[in-house]
């Protein structure tokens, strides 16, 4: 089991909710005005705030289990990605050895496959990390490629490869297929990838679970105040927020910072470059972590 670091992901959660944090505490101090006089006309009828209770509980539920099956859906993904990788290195090393393909056209496909995963990795990020983006151009550079290559350009010039190497004879029909099988397992993970990253939850019903979240969490806070216990309100309401803003975060596991809530991307495309290029290879050295529960 990797280390769970509690602290650090409580911290990085409080930094992100720190405009909902700062908005609920100044409502709760509204609030604690004397002269404020708000505190007894906005507690509602018993009925009415069991029934929201019920409403938010639901809601939260439901877009909690979302996210998080969108995490695991994606974490699958990737895991799919590392296996086709490895497959796509056997393949490689043992059918195109055999029939004579140099070891300089075997070493460029194994880095068509890692430029094309970690090209993956840096469109699925709404930013990426500076050395990383120049190791991944600095080989998109080495194979022939622009500045602004694609993952979609990297794939046709590995099926291009792969069509040259059949025309010329040093690939058998059986190997042409095992190779074409490998890219189809590729673009199906590579596919289902980008349809997380690019359909999100509706805005419209993020907006909703959102604001009945605070209205129930305001709502909780009004009647431990008026039981004068104000601090588990604050506690109670801050406790509804986070869990609303943490079903958020974990929605989007290509998350844009560094955040214990989004997957180890990184780690993962590290591990593929040393599975295909060996570890002492420049492009397997990219400077992180070794532990994968966190991801730098």
């Amino acid at each position: 089991m990797p280390r769970r670091h509690y602290l650090l992901v409580l911290a990085q959660l409080l930094w992100r909710m720190r405009l909902d944090l700062l908005l609920m505490l100044a409502l709760c101090l509204l609030v604690s005005l004397p002269q404020a006089g708000l505190k007894r006309d906005l507690i509602t009828q018993s009925g009415v705030e069991a029934t929201l209770g019920i409403a938010v509980s639901v809601f939260l539920a439901f877009r909690n289990t979302q996210a998080i099956n969108r995490w695991w859906e994606a974490r699958s993904l990737w895991g799919v990605l590392v296996n086709q990788s490895r497959s796509w290195r056997d393949i490689v090393l043992t059918l195109l050895a055999d029939r004579g393909v140099s070891a300089q056209k075997r070493i460029q496909l194994l880095r068509l496959q890692v430029l094309a995963v970690w090209l993956l990795n840096l469109e699925l990020r709404n930013v990426a990390r500076a050395p990383i983006r120049q190791r991944v151009l600095a080989l998109a550079s080495q194979l022939g490629f622009p500045m602004a290559v694609t993952v979609q350009q990297v794939a046709r010039a590995r099926s291009g490869v792969i069509q040259d190497l059949f025309a010329r004879g040093l690939l058998s029909e059986l190997g042409r297929d095992a190779l074409l099988r490998s890219v189809v397992v590729f673009h199906d993970a590579a596919g289902g990838l980008q349809k997380i990253r690019n359909t999100p939850l509706p805005s419209a019903y993020d907006a909703f679970v959102r604001l009945i979240a605070w209205l129930f969490g305001f709502e909780l806070f009004l009647d431990c105040f008026v039981e004068a216990q104000p601090l588990i309100g604050i506690a109670l309401f801050a406790g509804f927020l986070t869990a609303e803003r943490i079903g958020a975060y974990v929605e989007g596991p290509f998350d844009r910072d560094p955040s214990s809530l989004s997957l180890p991307l990184d780690q993962i495309c590290l591990g593929i470059s040393g599975d295909l290029l060996a570890e002492v290879n420049p492009f397997a050295q990219i400077a992180t972590c070794s532990d994968p529960s966190v991801w730098t």
